[in-house]
């Protein structure tokens, strides 16, 4: 039918109608099954077929109407709209053109959808729409509601909005979504994209080969099937237990974060870089952009061309596939491994427990903090830099080694690096056994291997600890002040500045050449054996220590301590003062030392040169030999002669000293020395001031002792000559082998003689006193008026050309008064008994010789009878024997002679009885 022009309405009767209609704008069916052909386009028409199963279709050149209640529609070849006023459970076709459905009704509408409609637009209730066809360019909006959209096995091409669920068949599809979705989307078998719109879309994905997000934050949860998949712009990609193969097309949005679950998962990024938060995928590979992958677990991984890389507190185990460059790893707390590609990495890394290199030169910068770790950079040549800390670790395969300002303590596995610098900070470097040559700064504690290490201070330390262990091990310091506490060191050489070495452990046969600058070297405390040069103080601890100077010293300070010490100086001269050495051993120069402690029984040989030794404190015992100059202590010391002295000058100073000559003869100048003891050879000592109080036992020899200017007090054996100056001397011969010249000089000098018996000639001496035993006293020539005393025994007294007075004493004597008026002093009679006289040889009384008897009492006054005979009269007499040149003399005056002088050579024959004065 034709209802022409104007509004028209059809109304269908409750039966099947099989209408065929023109020009009408309103059908209302009936009950029944209708099926209405339109012949003309509909604009703004409404077709509401009620009750059965109904089909509209429409003509061609497009329509625009609203139906209800109507199961199939097709449309014809115009552009139609359609719009559905009542829920639908139909099928829609609406043929060539650009056609719209909108779904109106929020009832749940089921449609099932040819391929030709373009656009098709939801209600806000929900709606299952299957699309029949393959599509194109099919635009869907399905509003609120849960939605569902099923697409055909064919090649789709769709817009969507607000469905919650899309089933994609198996051809190549693709889905574009628009505006904030969330829902699943399976796009099944086939190429498939899916492009996300902007405002955000969370959607669990399956099936999809291509997802490219929006402008909003997109979160794609994809199926637990084997994916392999290509996205863009997601922020959040989960995935499930699957082996998945993802790659990223572009830059990473801000904020994105992927979780590829369980499985083999392969994560391929994109160029453009970005930050990504990473979990559960085993294999990233980077893009062009610069790349950061936060891992959110841990686990095994393998990285390429990813330039930062961070881990979690759990354990990570990350493997490089590609050289690093530039790149930044922290793998954060736990129990971390980082594996190195070959072909050379330049890296940060940081929270790394063991890093294993490559077979390219690395450069590692290691940063934070490593606990036990364990770092192998591999073969090439490769550096690590520290930078953080605390680092402890073992390091392998590491050529240039640099700290930064933590506290590192490190373990070399293998030779050092030529230069290693740890910074700041508390550092401990530990060195492979094996052998190292290496430059260090800023190590406080080093500790070396079995092998011979060479190791060189690049800048002056003041508080390292050195121990190099066994080996020949070599020390160098740099120029400036260090202190270095060392062990195991053979080698240790210093630079410029002053230096403090300190040997934690005994040298053996160690050299020590610490340069120029006041250094100051201390041994430990068992015995060491080194080799010193360029040290101004030296302090040794309780061992036996031998130390041997290789330069010459020069103000230096040498405490040996405890223990049989031994010390060596160099040739060309040395100045030092010296403490607790037992033995010191001179060079070729001349050597000026001093004592800084008492020396007991020790040895001091300073060999060739004109060598001086001051004592300073007392108590000195020293074996002594080339030695020139001794300048003793203010206590009592003693010095054995060790080799023949020749000139050697000792002032032993205040105190009881002792000299014990060498034997084979010495010339030794003598000051404050009180006891002297030579030996076998022919001595000759010189005074150099007075003394008082000494002993000087010379020995067998020629020995010769010259006073020195002053008042002298000495005892002196086994001296043959004796001489002094202008003093007083106060000189004991306790005993001599041989006639002794004593030759005292100037001043009133007093010589003692000792009991046994002495044979002296004395020059100059105004008091002679003998001994006990048979002395023989000669003034000699030149000598002024001289008291001899004989003493007991039978003395021997010659004077000299002065007035002399001698007394022969006890004994029979044989006097002789030389020049001069003598005179000759008895106080006893049994000095010249009768039986046994005197003999006074030459006596003169024309020169004023006298015979002095003091305190010898006679009988009366005294008569001189000339040569009759004793008159037995009870008056002491005199008389004079010719014949035997005697003078006999009665003292008691019973005519019997109690003394007698045998006058030999009796000047003029006759007696001048004016020469006995009676006192």
């Amino acid at each position: 039918m034709d209802l022409g022009g104007g509004a028209d309405r059809l109304t269908l009767a409750n039966a099947t109608n099989l209408v065929v209609a023109a020009n009408v704008e309103t059908i209302i069916g009936g009950t029944g099954n209708d099926h209405i052909t339109m012949l003309t386009p509909l604009v703004n028409g409404r077709i509401e077929l009620r009750g059965g199963t109904d089909v509209l279709v429409l003509a061609d050149g497009g329509n625009s109407l609203r139906i209800l209640r109507i199961e199939t529609v097709i449309g014809g070849n115009g552009d139609d709209d359609v719009f559905t006023g009542t829920t639908m459970n139909g099928y829609v076709s609406l043929g060539a053109g650009r056609d719209r459905l909108t779904v109106s009704a929020p009832g749940g509408n089921v449609l099932l959808l040819a391929p030709d409609i373009e656009t098709v637009i939801g209600s806000s209730g929900t709606e299952s729409i299957t699309v029949a066809g393959a599509v194109s360019d099919m635009r869907i909006e399905l509003g609120g509601g849960q939605d569902d959209l099923w697409l055909s096995e064919g090649d789709d091409r769709v817009t969507v909005s607000g469905a919650e669920l899309i089933s994609a068949g198996g051809g190549d599809d693709t889905i574009l979504l628009e505006g904030a979705n969330a829902g699943a989307y399976d796009l099944g078998p086939g190429a498939d994209l899916l492009v996300l719109g902007d405002g955000g879309t969370d959607a669990t994905v399956s099936g999809a080969e291509t997802i490219i997000g929006g402008a909003g934050a997109d979160r794609i949860v994809l199926a637990d099937a084997l994916n392999d998949i290509l996205i863009g712009g997601i922020e959040t990609l989960v995935s499930g237990a699957g082996d998945d193969v993802v790659r990223v097309t572009g830059p990473l949005g801000p904020g994105a974060a992927f979780d590829l679950g369980a499985g083999s998962d392969l994560l391929v990024l994109g160029d453009g870089g970005g930050t990504l938060d990473l979990r559960g995928a085993e294999t990233v590979i980077g893009g062009a952009g610069p790349d950061r992958v936060r891992l959110l677990e841990g686990g095994a991984f393998l990285f390429t061309g990813v330039e930062s890389i961070e881990g979690t507190a759990g354990a990570e185990s990350v493997t490089l596939g590609g050289a690093m460059a530039g790149g930044v790893v922290d793998l954060g707390e736990g129990a971390d491994r980082l594996w190195l590609a070959d072909g050379g990495n330049s890296l940060q890394a940081g929270g790394v427990e063991t890093l294993t290199g490559g077979a390219g030169s690395d450069a590692v910068t290691l940063t934070g903090a490593v606990l036990d770790g364990i770092l192998d950079l591999g073969a090439g040549f490769d550096s690590l830099v520290i930078r953080g800390g605390p680092v402890r670790a073992l390091l392998l395969g590491v050529e240039a080694l640099q700290g930064g300002g933590g506290d590192e303590e490190l373990t070399l596995g293998q030779a050092a690096p030529a230069f290693v610098d740890l910074g700041a900070g508390r550092d401990r470097l530990r060195l492979a056994d094996g052998g190292n040559m290496l430059a260090i700064a800023g190590i406080e504690t080093l500790i070396g291997g079995a092998g011979d290490d060479h190791v060189t201070f690049a800048h002056a330390s003041t508080d390292a600890l050195v121990d190099l262990g066994a080996g020949s091990d070599v020390l160098v310091l740099a120029d400036g002040a260090n202190r270095v506490s060392v062990a195991g060191a053979e080698t240790i050489l210093g630079g410029a500045g002053a230096d403090e070495v300190i040997l934690l452990s005994p040298a053996e046969d160690a050299l020590v050449a610490l340069g120029a600058g006041q250094d100051r070297l201390v041994l430990s405390d068992a015995a060491d054996a080194l080799r010193i040069s360029g040290v101004a103080h030296l302090h040794a601890g309780g061992g036996d220590d031998t130390v041997t100077v290789l330069d010459p010293l020069q103000g230096a300070h040498l405490n040996l301590g405890a223990g049989a010490d031994i010390l060596v100086l160099a040739d060309g001269g040395n100045s030092a003062t010296i403490a607790l050495a037992e033995t010191i051993i001179g060079g070729g120069g001349e050597d000026a030392v001093t004592l800084g402690s008492a020396m007991a029984d020790g040895v001091v040989d300073l060999g060739a040169g004109y060598d001086t030794l001051a004592l300073t404190r007392g108590g000195n015992r020293i074996a002594l030999s080339g030695v020139e100059h001794v300048t003793g202590s203010d206590g009592d010391d003693s010095i054995l002669l060790a080799g023949g002295a020749d000139g050697v000058v000792l002032r032993l100073g205040a105190g009881l000293d002792e000299v014990v000559l060498a034997p084979g003869g010495n010339r030794v100048l003598l000051a404050d020395v009180e006891r002297v003891t030579g030996g076998g050879g022919d001595d000759i000592l010189t005074l150099l001031g007075g003394i008082a109080g000494a002993d000087y036992d010379l020995g067998a020899g020629l020995d010769a002792v010259a006073l020195g200017p002053g008042a002298n007090s000495i005892v002196l054996r086994g001296v043959e000559t004796v001489t002094g100056q202008a003093g007083s001397d106060h000189v004991t011969i306790a005993s001599a082998d041989g006639t002794v010249s004593a030759a005292l000089g100037g001043g009133h000098d007093v010589l003692t003689l000792g009991d046994g018996g002495i044979a002296v000639v004395a020059t100059g001496v105004e008091v002679i006193r003998g001994g006990a035993g048979a002395d023989h006293v000669v003034i000699g020539p030149g000598s002024g008026a001289a008291l001899v005393t004989g003493g007991a025994g039978g003395d021997t007294i010659i004077g000299g050309p002065g007035n002399d007075t001698i007394q022969g004493g006890a004994g029979r004597d044989w006097l002789a008064g030389g020049g001069g008026a003598d005179l000759f002093v008895y106080t006893a009679v049994a000095d010249s008994a009768a039986a046994a006289p005197d003999t006074i040889a030459g006596f003169s009384a024309a020169e004023g010789d006298a015979i002095v008897l003091v305190g010898i009492a006679t009988a009366g006054a005294f008569r001189w009878l000339g040569s009759a005979g004793f008159s037995a009269g009870g008056r002491a007499e005199g008389r004079y024997d010719a014949a035997s040149q005697t003078l006999l003399l009665d003292l008691d005056g019973n005519g019997g002679a109690e003394m007698g002088f045998v006058l030999p050579g009796l000047a003029g024959g006759a007696f001048d009885p004016a020469a006995i004065l009676w006192v």
